[in-house]
């Protein structure tokens, strides 16, 4: 494995709810509120359930329709600041919307790696 795959993260990291993942960047399971919208402002935001966050990508949860393919904005609050991203609807199953990350900012990625080293490296901090 070439060093700019490697992860920060050892070999018992690589299972995310008993499943070997395939993916290459660490994600955490979380549950907190959000909102999406469609990008191109039509419509007006739903609230939703955060429940998958990553470098990568996320998942919520929510009874509002989306499309694979829709590109959305997703506000929610991380570490204390209300963080906005933008990304396009990858896959829908029954309320599961996973969003697959356009470029995020610098910060927001900052925020997002902290975020998961809290989660995997300091339990004991408040996340």
């Amino acid at each position: 494995m070439a060093d700019s795959q490697k992860s920060i993260f050892s070999d018992s990291y690589s299972m995310y709810g008993g499943v070997k993942q395939k993916r290459k960047k660490a994600r955490v399971k979380l549950d907190i509120p959000c909102e999406i919208s469609l990008s191109s402002g039509k419509g007006t935001p739903v609230t939703a359930q955060l429940t998958d966050l990553g470098t990568g990508g996320l998942s919520l949860q929510t009874t509002s329709l989306f499309y694979e393919g829709d590109v959305v904005t997703i506000s929610f609050i991380l570490n204390k600041v209300k963080t906005f991203i933008q990304g396009t609807v990858n896959r829908i199953a029954g309320k599961t919307t996973t969003v697959v990350f356009s470029e995020l900012p610098s910060d927001v990625h900052a925020r997002i790696q902290e975020f998961i080293h809290k989660h995997y490296f300091d339990p004991k901090a408040k996340l």
